[in-house]
């Protein structure tokens, strides 16, 4: 991931400096069905020098190879560009019109959710969104521990959010966080294994640690301790950095709800995702995840409201942070 590049030559030029892409900018090849590694560089080189987000832009690329394919769009509305799949210069051409706003790319860059609007046609079947936020490569219906990310983080439709995503595609979870490996497709019991990756999740993100070092061995709940000790001199134990991991995630989803935005009434997930209806082909068929019953079993963990979100009296005051019981109204 990431590093510099000489200039390019080919088909597709980029300026020397132009930086590889990293693991989710490769949606502009796998998203598209586009085999060009080249056209994936240049498309992710527009993005950066634009200050375009790869995974929504590379999404909003693939949504458009959708439209056109049901015929919702035309070459025409596209100056004449043929999108169809695995098209590699259609990729390019559609991610700099959207950069520049030139053309149908004016229609695009707000992102998906807006484009389906501007659309109509039933073009929002094709959205893969929440709450306007473009999902990126990640499909939860392997590991259904990213849909409820999807749906019950703060930020919806991350796939860096701590869930049981981490202990249902990795055999041995992180040492020292009290889990173990959990099937994918169970979808009882993961509350508290939810809430305890995510809150582990939160703080790695707070004290600047890489999400890959715990799945690698490098830092996990048996070594963070003394890690945090040794660059601040304060002195915790795992049940200290799980409190401080929740406290964040309330925080978070509190400063939500005092905008007026509820996760269980405003975060929707595409049927698409989570297989419903299931595909009858292919190595998910016939999966449909139970969402709703993750989502629960996580609210309980969290001492969260099951309808407003709201967190618990206790639970804030347990957490310090009465202040926010306040501004919540919560009594």
């Amino acid at each position: 991931c990431g590093g510099r590049m000489k200039a390019g030559t080919g088909e597709f030029k980029w300026e020397a400096g132009a930086h590889k892409p990293e693991a989710e900018s490769l949606a502009f090849g796998a998203k598209c069905l586009n085999a060009s590694i080249e056209s994936v560089i240049k498309a992710c080189d527009i993005a950066n020098r634009y200050g375009m987000d790869h995974c929504s832009a590379a999404a909003t690329v693939a949504f458009t190879m959708e439209c056109y394919e049901h015929g919702l769009i035309s070459s025409s509305d596209l100056g004449g560009i043929d999108l169809t799949w695995g098209n590699s210069k259609g990729v390019v051409a559609v991610t700099e019109m959207m950069a520049k706003r030139e053309g149908f790319g004016d229609v695009l860059a707000d992102g998906v959710r807006v484009a389906a609007k501007k659309i109509g046609k039933g073009a929002d079947e094709f959205a893969l969104e929440v709450h306007g936020q473009e999902i990126d490569l990640s499909d939860p219906r392997p590991h259904p521990g990213w849909g409820l990310g999807y749906v019950v983080d703060a930020t919806p439709a991350r796939h860096t959010v701590g869930s049981t995503y981490f202990i249902e595609g990795t055999p041995v979870p992180p040492h020292g966080l009290g889990l173990v490996h959990m099937p994918p497709h169970v979808y009882t019991g993961k509350g508290e294994a939810n809430r305890k990756m995510n809150s582990f999740h939160n703080v790695l993100n707070a004290v600047g640690i890489c999400q890959f070092a715990p799945y690698h061995g490098i830092v996990d709940g048996d070594n963070l301790p003394a890690f945090y000790k040794a660059v601040t001199g304060l002195e915790l134990k795992m049940s200290d950095f799980f409190e401080i991991g929740d406290r964040i995630a309330t925080i978070r989803m509190a400063f939500n709800l005092r905008e007026g935005i509820n996760p269980i009434s405003d975060f929707k997930i595409p049927g698409r995702c989570i297989g419903h209806p299931p595909v009858k082909t292919g190595p998910m068929r016939g999966v449909e995840i139970d969402l709703n019953t993750m989502v629960r079993d996580y609210l309980r963990a969290m001492e969260w409201d099951q309808v407003t979100c709201k967190p618990s009296r206790r639970r804030l005051e347990e957490l310090g942070l009465i202040d926010v019981a306040k501004a919540l109204d919560v009594r």
